[in-house]
């Protein structure tokens, strides 16, 4: 019984981190989904509407997409989800405390690296760990049902 309000839980994670993408998607493509003006015949923009989408956009976009890897991976593995959860209680509040406060480089830090490389270098490190993690609980798992 437990395992399957895991699973549903699991499931209500993924399609949550799914909408996510998908928002995060049409938010950092506002030009082609018409949310701002552009003429590309005159070649004029409307930047600043723009950068306010993509400001949300690219977080939710690179954020999401590695939630629904680990969510998809998880929904196969539902043992394996109390393990990943102890990492996530912490990750996760972590990255998104660094989303929402990372400085753009224009602000006077010019070593800084872009925020989008930083979206992805954090969600690239959190699907590793979360990999590690859900794979090495389920081979301790196997291993103490052979003993």
């Amino acid at each position: 019984m437990k395992s399957m309000s895991t699973r549903k839980m699991i499931l209500g994670l993924l399609i949550l981190s799914f909408v996510g993408f998908a928002i995060g998607y049409l938010m950092t493509n506002s030009y082609d989904f018409g949310f701002c003006y552009s003429d590309f015949s005159t070649n004029t923009f409307d930047v600043s509407c723009h950068d306010s989408y993509e400001n949300i956009g690219n977080p939710l976009f690179y954020g999401m997409s590695a939630l629904s890897i680990i969510f998809l991976i998880l929904t196969f593995l539902p043992e394996t989800f109390p393990a990943w959860k102890k990492f996530a209680k912490w990750f996760i509040p972590l990255a998104t405390l660094l989303f929402i406060f990372y400085p753009d480089p224009g602000s006077g830090d010019y070593l800084s690296p872009y925020p989008e490389q930083v979206f992805k270098w954090v969600s690239i490190v959190y699907v590793a760990v979360s990999l590690a993690i859900i794979s090495w609980n389920l081979t301790k798992q196997k291993l103490n049902k052979v003993k």
